[in-house]
Formats: structure tokens, C-alpha cells, sequence
């Protein structure tokens, strides 16, 4: 039995089974063939006074998850199948526990047959001893007996079972007392058939039977059990639960290898840095999307056909910084030439979130002849902000977008210009946005007017900034939208975030923003070191692209785990799961 559990160590005490008494040598053996992951020494500590067994685990190691392996690895959870073979109708024959438990039903009704028999027996005495001198005389003036039998049946309307249970009393059972005790014995045979019937006409008192004696059973045996029973699903771990739900960043190419990655894989930079490798890639070959999920999320592909496939994230290899990826036809069951457009990780899946669907040329939903692009989880109460390569921004509720079908057309999101395209989206909760009017309705100065939340909007030649929400205005769908990001000739947009959900003490951002570029060059900086400019400023340098191409990808997260490491307590990060391609 687990009697104590801790980010330190886990202590098994309690007595097992015999055939489990060399659990600690098959633990020790699982150590030095590595097996157990996140241990890091094992002690026997058993005395006198029963077994005791302490594990000491790792530092940063998940207690829940190494016990879990404890109990799929070794003979610590142990499983014991029955033989469950009884005689019915003078045969042997395998029962199941619905047949058993009838076994009280069918043991009632073979009391009740046997009772009702024995008391139609003794109530033929009783009627022969009431008439006791009749009986004499039928006897007597009998020939034989079967004409005794016989005569009896006729005079008293016996039945021949009856008369001949009359015929077998000896001569000392014709007394007085016995004939009480015969009286009796039918009374309590009536009394024991009323309740035998009673309980086979109620399911109800053959529950409470069975209930009240296994509690006697209980109470005969009263030697507690050496092992402990746990009342689980199966008794069977699945793969899920010896995996530990950490955070980690996903990166995906054009020619559809992913890889996942430990957060502390690329560390925070300062803003303007040039940034690491995200790793070789394949001639001709360029990243197309990076984010961040945790190991035990569901992770949704969107293909260009419309197609949506599922995995789960920890499904995906995880592999250094400098390794190729894992080709995606590995993992999902994709047609030939069909290209995974879009990626979204899903913790869980509930009823009152929808899919929001963009597509390049501007349409929430997919359209022949284009391509889905940017896929985002939402509710009616939130509100989506999109934005086009040219800087164009609408902010809309997405309770006025219709909830459509999987092959329906949608509606135009944006009207876009000549030769614009959409360039991303991201889902903001309405709440933040009812305390935005209330601040701006309470002072109209130009420091709360900078205040948060913003939209952090990251151009392809590495330039950002961050722009009020104050700044933009709700419009409806299929407008024009306001300009939020004033570019050059050479220059477009490449994401755009709402940022402001994580604040520090300060008031200050605490996000994070992870930038990816053609090449596979990966910059982490904070959020709070992009300025706070206005919508047609030209923005600060984000990252120093030098070779490196364009900006292809951003992905926004919280604080990495890499920063509290060195904590005592263990603390898992808030992810904020966006990305844009």
C-alpha cells in the first residue's frame, strides 16, 4: 500500500502477497536496466513491524507518474484472475457473477419446494390424528395397503403421498404431544413458506440477503486482508498515465516533418537578437508552423483538403533541437500530396466551443479554389480579431457568425483589397474587452489609452509592435476594417496576437512570444519589451533575420518552465495555445 506520496519520494508500506516478495529485487533490476524513469535510489526499510519500501525520485520528477510506472512495471499492482466453475444440474459449468449472485433466487426457490412438500405431508398426519379412531378402523378392516392407502384417500381426502406418510407413523407417534409438535412443525412451515414467497417476489430483500450475508461472512472470517484491494476501471494503465503532461513546442516544415521540443530548448533573448536553429531541413524545405500544447493534449491537423486528423501531442517523437523531425505520413494516415495546413492543440473537447475556420481569401469556412489557413477554438461570448497582409484589422464577435457544417461555404470575413490576403486571427474573451470600454469610458488620457490589453502585430521582416485594443473599434463582417500597421513596399504582416491575458505585478505583460523564420531560426523574446506605438508607427525590431529569410511563424506562451526549475515546488506554466502560420 502507498502510505505517502511527495515530489521527494513515495513510501510503500503494508504487507503484500507471497508471490510478490521479491518486489524489491524486481525494482531494482527495472532501475539498472533503466526502465523506471525518475528514480533515483531505492531503499528496503522493512523491520519487525511489517514491509517498507522508499523510493527516492529525481528532482523535477512527477510522483504520480513514476508510481504509475511502479504499478505497470512491477509486481507492485498485481492482478488475479478466478476460477469461477460451480456444479449446476450435477455438471461442472463455468458461471459468470450475475449466475452466482442468482444463486441465492434459485437456493430460495428449492427451500420453498422443499417446505411446501413437507408441510402437505404434515398436514395429512395432522387430519389422520384428529380422527384418530376412524383411522384405526379404515386400517383394521384393510386387506392390504394398498386398500388401506386407498380407503384412507376416500374417507378423509387424502392424497397418496399424504396416506402414505399416515400409514408409516408408528404406534408411539399417536400420542397427544406428538400431535402438538406435528401441529407446530406446519405452523412453522407455513410461517417459512410466506417469507420464502415474499422474498422471490422482491428483487429488493434478495439484495439486502446477499448484503447481510456477506456481512456475516465478514464477521466469520474477521483475518484482515494482507493486500490491499483498490476499487479501479480495469486495473490496467493505459499509456496516458505513465506520460507526464509537460509543456513542449511542436515545429512543423512545408514538407510535413514535425518535432517536438522542450520548452527550454531555445532560451529567452533579448529583443533584436539573431536567435538559434531550430535544426536541419530538407532541400527546398522551409518551417510552416511552431507553437506550444502539453504532452497529454489532442492535437487537430487541418489539411488543405479540409480533412482534420487527430493525435495525441506526446504521440509525436521528441528529439534535440538539431534533429530533422519526424515525417507527419508517420503518424496520421494522410492521402498522397495532401499538405497539413493548420495545427491546433485541445486540452479538452466541450460542448459550447466551436472551430473558427479562415481561409487566405478572406472567408471564415472553406471555399473551392482556396485554402484553409488559420483554425482557432472559440465560444459565442468571445470575440476574433483578423488581420490581412497589408495591415488591415477587424474586430467582430463571433456570436454573429453562423455555426455551420463541415462543407459549407461561410461567409466573407474581411473585404480585402486588390492583391491583399489574410494574414491571421486570434480569439480574445469578451470580458477583456467589456473592461477595456470601462477603462476608456472612465478616463480618457493617453496613459490608460496604452494600457492593455494590445495587439501584438509581428511583421515578416522581423519588425513588431504593440498596439492598444482602444485603438480599433467592433465592427460586423465583410467591411474593410481600420489599418493597424502602416508597411513598406517590401514588408507585410505575419501575425497578429492579442496580448495582455498573463500581467505581471507591474502591469506589464508577462507573455512571451516565440518567432520562427523561413530558415528555421527560432527567437524567444518578451512580450514586454515590444514598444507600445501606435497604429501607423513602423515598429521596433523584433528579430535580426540577416540570412535567415522571412518570418514564417510566431507561436505566443507564458512564462517557460525553464524559469522555475530551480523552484522547490513544482509549478506547471498557463499555456496560451496560438500559433499562426
Amino acid at each position: 500500500m502507498v502510505s505517502h506520496l511527495s515530489h521527494c519520494n513515495c513510501t510503500i508500506s503494508g504487507q503484500v502477497e507471497a508471490k510478490v516478495t521479491l518486489l524489491f529485487v524486481l525494482i531494482s533490476l527495472s532501475l539498472s536496466l533503466q526502465s523506471l524513469e525518475g528514480i533515483s535510489d531505492i531503499r528496503d526499510e522493512s523491520d519487525r513491524s511489517g514491509m517498507r519500501i522508499v523510493i527516492e525520485l529525481k528532482r523535477g520528477s512527477d510522483p504520480s507518474i513514476a508510481l504509475n510506472n511502479l504499478y505497470r512495471l512491477t509486481a507492485l499492482q498485481s492482478s488475479f484472475s478466478c476460477n469461477m466453475v460451480g456444479i449446476l444440474n450435477g455438471k461442472p459449468q463455468l458461471m459468470g457473477l450475475k449466475e452466482l449472485l442468482q444463486a441465492i433466487e434459485r437456493r430460495a426457490n428449492f427451500q420453498l419446494s422443499q417446505a411446501q412438500d413437507r408441510n402437505h405431508i404434515v398436514e395429512g398426519i395432522v387430519v389422520g390424528l384428529d380422527n384418530l379412531d376412524e383411522v384405526i378402523a379404515v386400517i383394521r378392516n384393510a386387506s392390504s395397503n394398498a386398500s388401506a392407502s386407498a380407503a384412507l384417500r376416500k374417507e378423509f381426502n387424502l392424497s397418496e403421498k399424504q396416506a402414505e406418510a399416515l400409514l408409516d407413523i408408528s404406534l408411539r407417534r399417536l400420542t397427544l404431544l406428538e400431535r402438538n409438535k406435528f401441529v407446530a412443525e406446519s405452523k412453522s412451515l407455513m410461517e417459512l413458506i410466506s417469507k420464502l414467497q415474499d422474498l422471490l417476489s422482491s428483487k429488493r430483500q434478495i439484495l439486502q440477503l446477499i448484503e447481510q450475508e456477506a456481512i456475516e461472512l465478514k464477521n466469520k472470517f474477521p483475518t484482515p486482508r494482507l493486500s490491499f484491494l483498490e476499487d479501479t476501471d480495469s486495473g490496467q494503465l493505459e499509456e496516458i498515465d505513465v506520460i507526464s503532461n509537460d509543456e513542449m513546442l511542436l515545429a512543423l516544415s512545408e514538407k510535413g516533418y514535425v518535432k517536438r521540443m522542450k520548452p527550454d530548448t531555445f532560451n529567452l533573448q533579448n529583443r533584436g537578437t539573431i536567435g538559434k536553429s531550430v535544426g536541419k531541413l530538407r532541400v527546398n524545405d522551409t518551417m510552416s508552423d511552431f507553437l506550444s500544447c502539453h504532452a497529454h493534449d489532442h492535437v487537430l491537423y487541418f489539411s488543405d483538403r479540409g480533412t482534420v486528423y487527430s493525435a495525441r501531442a506526446y504521440k509525436i517523437p521528441e528529439c534535440t533541437r538539431a534533429a530533422a523531425g519526424t515525417p507527419l505520413v508517420q503518424i496520421l494516415s494522410l492521402s498522397d500530396h495532401e499538405r497539413i495546413t493548420s495545427i491546433i492543440p485541445v486540452n479538452e473537447f466541450c460542448g459550447d466551443q466551436y472551430l473558427l475556420m479562415l481561409t487566405a481569401k478572406g472567408y471564415i469556412k472553406k471555399v473551392p479554389g482556396d485554402e484553409l489557413k488559420w483554425v482557432r477554438r472559440c465560444t459565442n461570448d468571445d470575440l476574433v480579431a483578423m488581420a490581412s497582409h497589408n495591415g488591415m484589422v477587424i474586430l467582430t464577435s463571433c456570436e454573429i457568425i453562423r455555426a455551420l457544417g463541415r462543407n459549407t461555404r461561410g461567409s466573407i470575413a474581411m473585404r480585402l483589397k486588390e492583391g491583399d490576403k489574410m494574414a491571421c486571427m486570434d480569439i480574445m474573451p469578451r470580458i477583456m474587452w467589456k473592461e477595456l470600454e470601462k477603462v476608456s469610458d472612465a478616463n480618457q488620457g493617453r496613459g490608460r489609452r496604452m494600457r492593455g490589453p494590445w495587439l501584438l502585430f509581428v511583421s515578416e521582416s522581423g519588425f513588431g509592435k504593440r498596439v492598444p485594443l482602444s485603438s480599433f473599434r467592433m465592427s460586423p463582417l465583410n467591411r474593410v476594417g481600420l489599418k493597424g500597421y502602416k508597411f513598406s513596399s517590401e514588408d507585410c504582416l505575419a501575425a497578429v496576437f492579442v496580448v495582455g491575458f498573463s500581467l505581471a505585478d507591474d502591469g506589464e505583460s508577462d507573455e512571451e512570444v516565440v518567432l520562427l523564420s523561413q530558415s528555421g531560426t527560432v527567437n524567444r523574446i518578451k512580450v514586454r519589451d515590444v514598444s507600445i506605438q501606435s497604429r501607423y508607427a513602423r515598429g521596433v525590431i523584433l528579430m535580426r533575420l540577416e540570412y535567415a529569410g522571412k518570418i514564417q511563424s510566431a507561436s505566443l506562451i507564458s512564462a517557460s518552465e525553464s524559469e522555475t526549475e530551480e523552484e522547490e515546488v513544482e509549478a506547471v506554466p498557463e499555456v496560451l495555445n496560438k500559433a499562426v502560420v
